[in-house]
């Protein structure tokens, strides 16, 4: 009986986290032209750590299957990058900033740009899908490296009809 019961709750939850996927996958799919991300090893992050039971609980591959399954209905791109020095790398002038997870601001001390450690990640992650599929952006938007600038990371939004 309490298993039967323990059972039903765990499948609501999974069917939960399926619909949201979905759901996600759906959004992102309707608002982007591309989309980039990290190429993670999720079997090797989880491997020895404390996080390892949450990593597997957000299920992380199953939205990226979810993804890549509805941006090829789409006509989207999904781009898989390798994510070796996303959070490191300052995304306006390339500078190696290293940091350790719990710092969460980026701020380079080369060109003085400063911005949430995940936003510059994601620039990073953006500028390095955008140079897979041939187009290249300077490291520091054409401007001189004394001017920070922030870089938008929804190049490929798509206009309204």
């Amino acid at each position: 009986m309490a298993q039967n019961k323990i059972a039903r709750l765990h499948q609501h939850i999974a069917r939960q986290r399926e619909d949201f996927h979905y759901k996600t996958a759906h959004k992102l799919v309707k608002e982007y032209e591309l989309i980039a991300v990290e190429d993670l090893n999720i079997k090797g992050l989880a491997k020895n750590t404390k996080l390892s039971k949450s990593i597997y609980d957000v299920a992380w591959g199953n939205f990226i299957e979810k993804l890549n399954a509805v941006a090829v209905k789409r006509g989207v791109h999904v781009i898989k990058v390798n994510p070796h020095n996303t959070s490191q790398n300052c995304s306006n002038c390339g500078h190696k900033v290293p940091k350790t997870l719990s710092v969460r601001t980026h701020s380079c001390p080369r060109c003085k740009v400063v911005l949430d450690r995940d936003e510059n990640a994601a620039i990073n992650i953006l500028n390095k899908a955008l140079n897979e599929v041939g187009i290249i952006l300077s490291a520091c938007g054409g401007l001189d490296i004394g001017q920070p600038v922030k870089q938008e990371t929804s190049l490929f939004k798509k206009l309204p009809l």
